[in-house]
């Protein structure tokens, strides 16, 4: 408003300037009309320019300064070198001050928070540089952003350079393949087994790596990059097959004793038909024994279902006669704790393609753990129907659930709840996962804590591959 004004005054003043003059000269000096009027017209532009230098004085020219110490002030980094001085009208020294005072706080403003990211970034990046994997960022063609020095050694990069690309500029020839399949693919996730020759003093070994990769996002790049994780994993198979070494020890040694035990308990179970206590007992040995003899079962297979080993011994499955089978052996179990225990089948006959003592056993475990977990009164129910072109068998219990975070983790090996632990080798689920998948089925749980769980399988009805299917099927990270 003031600026305004003055300019206003200004311009009505230098407007008045010539009629003053010609009053002046043709009345006060008495000069001749047309001579006045001359000198009055002379003023004009002499009064513009002096309007002009004025306003030049009091803000052009203050505001040109403000202008080039800003654009000095954004190429300095927003550092500001200099202090701009007060000069021109009053109203451009007060634009001068508040510039100078903003100027000075987003300096320090982005000092500091500069300082912040440097310091977190060192703080990333010595955490990164601690792990032991390797870590590298690259871009969408494979160009190299970021590497700890672990990644560099491992694929014998000399350092990190703009010139970096994977897998072109990898020297350790056994990650090149991997890095290329993962650099080419579509896929959001991935992981890859690697095994790397290491030429030691006295002699080579292999070192089996995992290679994890994601894809991230940036605003500067057109397309995803990929995030990748090197992790040594030699130990961790060594001890996987160590422990597959000694189960197929124990359960080759346990064989032989426990094929006694089931077949001495079934002859004395033959001639101790009329001594009832006797015979109460050997039930209990040969219960024991069936059990002992499933969970040798769970273990071997589960060892050739990972491996891709297991060949299904296919035939067509009597639904009801399998559910009748299950339910005799496992009846006196649920009696005997005092739960209630439900078989529902569909009146009519359904049959469909499948490995029997497969599928048993998989029944069998999702029934065994039904009774381990539901307190007495409570009640099981295993179901079966047709369920568009598949089978769908459910086991459904009253016991306390399973929370919803674990409700995936249940089918993991090895995988037991924390108030579980020590009840069994957790082992049981992950074969049924696997049996299942290796039907090209689907398993899942639905469960709400404290009220009981319901296990639900599928089978299809169409015809299977007759042997050799894998049965770990990659599941999306």
């Amino acid at each position: 408003m003031k600026i305004n004004y003055r300019l206003h005054l200004l311009t009505f003043a230098a407007s008045l300037l010539p009629l003053l003059v010609f009053a002046v000269c043709a009345s006060g000096v008495g000069l001749q009309y047309q001579r006045a009027l001359l000198i009055a017209a002379v003023s004009v532009p002499a009064a513009s320019v002096f309007a002009a230098m004025l306003v030049l004085a009091g803000l052009a020219r203050p505001l040109d300064k403000v202008t080039a110490s800003v654009k000095q002030f954004v190429a300095a980094d927003y550092r500001l070198e200099e202090v701009l001085p007060k000069e021109g009208w009053p109203e451009a020294g007060s634009l001068i001050s508040a510039l100078n005072r903003l100027m000075l706080e987003l300096s320090a403003y982005r000092a500091f928070h500069l300082n912040q990211v440097v310091e977190e970034r060192g703080k990333a990046q010595a955490l990164v540089e601690t792990i032991t994997d390797g870590v590298l960022l690259a871009d969408d063609r494979g160009r190299l952003i970021y590497s700890n020095q672990t990644a560099l050694k491992l694929l014998g990069i000399p350092r990190h350079s703009l010139d970096v690309v994977l897998p072109d500029s990898v020297k350790t020839e056994a990650f090149s393949p991997a890095l290329r399949e993962i650099m080419a693919s579509a896929e959001k996730y991935m992981k890859v087994e690697v095994e790397v020759p290491v030429q030691d003093e006295d002699s080579s070994i292999v070192k089996k790596f995992r290679i994890i990769a994601n894809q991230f996002s940036l605003a500067t790049l057109s397309r995803p990059g990929r995030v990748l994780v090197i992790r040594d994993v030699t130990v961790e198979k060594e001890l996987a097959e160590a422990k597959e070494t000694f189960f197929h020890m124990i359960t080759h040694d346990m064989r032989s004793p426990l094929s006694s035990i089931q077949g001495y308990t079934e002859l004395l179970l033959k001639k101790a038909a009329e001594l009832p206590d006797i015979t109460k007992n050997l039930l209990i040995v040969q219960r024991s024994a069936r059990r002992l003899n499933g969970m040798i079962d769970d273990i071997l297979n589960t060892i050739k279902l990972e491996r891709g080993t297991m060949e299904l011994k296919l035939e067509n499955i009597d639904a009801g006669a399998l559910a009748g089978r299950i339910s005799e052996v496992h009846a006196p179990l649920t009696a005997r704790k005092g739960i209630k225990f439900s078989v529902l089948m569909p009146p009519e006959k359904l049959e469909f393609p499948g490995d029997a003592v497969l599928l048993e056993r998989v029944i069998t475990n999702l029934l065994g753990n039904s009774i381990k977990f539901t307190p007495e009164g409570g009640s099981i129910t295993l179901s079966c129907r047709e369920s568009g072109g598949e089978m769908l068998f459910a086991v459904e219990d009253t016991g306390p659930g399973i929370p919803e975070g674990k409700r995936k983790e249940v089918f993991e090996k090895h995988f037991q709840l924390e108030e579980h632990k020590f009840m069994g080798f957790g082992l049981g689920l992950a074969m049924c996962k696997m049996a299942v998948e290796i039907h090209k089925g689907r398993i899942w749980v639905e469960s709400e804590v404290g009220k009981g769980s319901k296990f639900i399988f599928t089978i299809p009805k169409t015809a299977l591959p007759a042997a050799g299917a894998a049965a770990q099927q990659e599941q999306p990270g």
